[in-house]
């Protein structure tokens, strides 16, 4: 049971063990060796699951992983979208799953995408890991990699049309959503099947799904802002064309857009994660709110070193603090609502301390994109 764990906490994410990897036959240490180098935040919380869980939410994350690898690191559009397609209709028949489009490991020299590649290389590994699944979480991971397949043909296609930039909010809330967002609403439909209950959530969850993925994956986009910068992506149209010291300072300054739309959305969480149906003691509720800390805690960090007065120290969750704070969820609904309160009540003053102007449009807007209309029009 405590393989996974440990396996986690030993983990050097910053120096992949690449030949080890590839040396690795075996299915089960397979997936639970490559998820902590292809994973950051998700691969702890996916480990504290019970058992029962454990085994799909890694194998649905590594496949998101795959999709994402063909979008960051195949060089054109028309390569992204037919390995996109590719991989999407490879689960088209339930008994049969066709091989993963393969990528040239000279794509890239960077070690962590170097793992990216080598987990998309042997994903016949992850699927063996799959064909043990019960078939309704089978049906379920299906469903999120036509989402997000999907979706990643959707961001390539706009990011080519438009130089590589997100030009509004509402296309970075979509963006979020095919990257992150489909993978809250899997979560959540894994959860209501362990609870017996049916996958299917009505609007205004749906619409929490797409809030709570957007927070997430706007982590991912603050702490990439320089790298993404690089490769030519980025998600605010005041970054492209500029070198030197006014590309550094408009780079810190997007970062503290983004930042604070974050904090002012993170106030929806616990309306989300309160409904959360699980039982009175529950890892799968504690694994949640591992996942709400960790998000926390780099939001507390990213607005010390951008320069934004949110926080307090008295505001921070440390190690020990968030440990047991992660505890008392497992064990009880009623300490689980209290830090959700604190939570909430702790981000409103947050942002309310950053007195935001009101016309940066990337911190308020977010009537642009709706997640309802979207599925419903696919």
């Amino acid at each position: 049971m405590l393989g996974p764990i440990f396996v986690n906490l030993l983990s050097n994410r910053r120096k992949p063990p690449l030949a080890k990897l590839s040396a690795i036959n075996d299915p089960e240490q397979f997936l639970w060796q490559i998820l902590p180098h292809a994973a950051r935040t998700f691969s702890f919380v996916i480990v504290f699951l019970p058992p029962r869980l454990r085994r799909a939410l890694a194998v649905a994350y590594l496949y998101c992983r795959m999709l994402d690898t063909y979008e960051d690191l195949l060089p054109t559009l028309q390569e992204k979208e037919s390995a996109l397609k590719r991989f999407i209709e490879r689960f088209d028949d339930p008994d049969d799953l066709k091989p993963a489009p393969a990528l040239d490991p000279a794509l890239t020299d960077d070690p962590q995408e170097s793992t990216h590649v080598l987990l998309v290389n042997r994903a016949v590994l992850i699927d063996d890991n799959f064909d043990r699944l019960k078939g309704s979480q089978q049906a379920a991971i299906r469903r999120l990699v036509r989402r997000m397949g999907a979706g990643m043909i959707w961001a390539s296609r706009v990011l080519t049309e438009q130089g590589g930039v997100l030009q509004t909010p509402g296309q970075l809330s979509c963006y979020c959503w095919h990257v992150l967002g489909t993978s809250i609403l899997f979560a959540d439909e894994m959860q209501r099947l362990d609870q017996g209950l049916s996958p299917q959530i009505g609007d205004a969850r749906l619409r929490l799904c797409a809030v709570v993925g957007e927070v997430i994956q706007l982590a991912n986009v603050t702490r990439d802002l320089e790298k993404d910068y690089v490769r030519g992506v980025f998600y605010h149209p005041q970054l492209p064309g500029l070198e030197g010291a006014r590309r550094e300072q408009c780079i810190r300054e997007v970062r503290g857009q983004l930042i604070l739309r974050a904090i002012r959305r993170f106030r929806e969480f616990p309306q989300f994660f309160n409904t959360l149906p699980a039982g009175q003691i529950s890892r799968a509720r504690g694994a949640a709110m591992l996942l709400i800390i960790t998000t926390y805690v780099y939001y507390w960090r990213a607005t010390q070193k951008a320069g934004l007065p949110a926080f307090d120290k008295q505001q921070r969750i440390t190690r020990l603090g968030g440990a047991f704070t992660w505890l008392k969820c497992v064990l009880s609904r009623r300490a689980t609502a209290r830090f959700l309160s604190w939570l909430e009540k702790t981000v409103i003053i947050a942002f309310d301390r950053c007195q935001p102007d009101r016309s940066k449009r990337f911190i308020y807007e977010d009537g642009e994109f709706d997640v309802v209309q979207l599925l419903k029009e696919g």
